[in-house]
């Protein structure tokens, strides 16, 4: 079936190294991590940005930029328009001479007087770039990667902080480490997953595990997982017209009371009021 326009539309631009997704409704993103760039600007609304353990707390208007291999999660309880750019790492590489020693530090509440020019011309590229995706012109992927590759450079040529090889040390075992549980998760999340299982597949005990599992994402491997699985459902809850008991049942929730409960928290709605908000959207 195809996705309701209401959700995450996703919009190739040229080459699989750039997308684009625009994003409206409520919405909670577990901890996760990919190989690209990505850039989250916020239309409206507000929401909770957690990078590394760091939380930030974003606002209409502002923009967001999280590395490569960064565990990072999204939580918005109530509705939104967000627009999400990402861009393949080795993309990046083939602009700066194959060369990562840098850090990108754009803070909304940290740019000094003479960063608020290139900050604010981020901004309305943003926000071109969201016009391009609602009305679709003729050519919209190419201006859109125009806009993109600027946004770009701003932040390499006036964000971007020099690192010497001293400053960049080999990611620490635990970080490779909750990196591949977080990726297994994602890969297996609807199937059955026990923390005997998981601890095992890890050479860890289970006592081990939990208490290193949310020491580094900050809640329970349990919740994490329940959690992961909500978004799924809540993506084809958007997208699709099939049952609610059959997505729940697709995406490895068993207790439809604990589900029933989990999701309301999360998106301060039932799935039945959720599919009638749709409805009445798309009339």
């Amino acid at each position: 079936m195809a996705d309701r326009h209401i959700f995450i539309p996703k919009y190739e631009l040229l080459n699989r190294n750039i997308s684009v997704e625009f994003r409206t409704n409520g919405a909670y993103i577990p901890a996760h991590w990919h190989s690209a760039l990505e850039i989250t600007y916020l239309l409206d609304g507000h929401a909770e940005l957690t990078t590394e353990g760091i939380s930030h707390t974003m606002v209409k208007g502002e923009f967001s930029v999280v590395d490569a291999g960064k565990i990072h999660e999204f939580y918005c309880p109530h509705e939104y328009m967000q627009l999400v750019i990402y861009i393949d790492n080795e993309y990046i590489a083939s602009f700066t001479e194959n060369r990562r020693d840098y850090l990108i530090l754009c803070d909304r509440t940290e740019v000094t007087e003479d960063l608020v020019e290139p900050y604010l011309r981020i901004c309305t590229s943003l926000g071109e770039l969201v016009q391009l995706c609602i009305n679709h012109p003729f050519g919209y992927r190419v201006q859109g990667e125009s806009l993109i590759l600027g946004i770009l450079f701003e932040l390499l040529s006036r964000f971007s902080i020099p690192l010497s090889r001293d400053d960049l040390p080999e990611p620490s075992k635990d970080q490779k480490r909750i990196k591949e549980i977080v990726s297994y998760i994602e890969a297996n999340y609807d199937r059955p997953i026990t923390l005997e299982e998981i601890s095992r597949r890890f050479g860890l005990s289970s006592e081990y595990f939990s208490r290193f599992f949310k020491n580094k994402i900050g809640i329970s491997f349990k919740k994490h997982l329940n959690q992961v699985r909500l978004s799924h459902i809540y993506h084809d809850l958007c997208s699709s017209d099939a049952p609610i008991m059959e997505i729940v049942e697709q995406h490895g929730f068993t207790n439809y009371k604990l589900f029933n409960r989990m999701f309301r928290e999360a998106y301060g709605t039932t799935p039945r009021d959720l599919r009638r908000l749709i409805a009445k959207i798309e009339e």
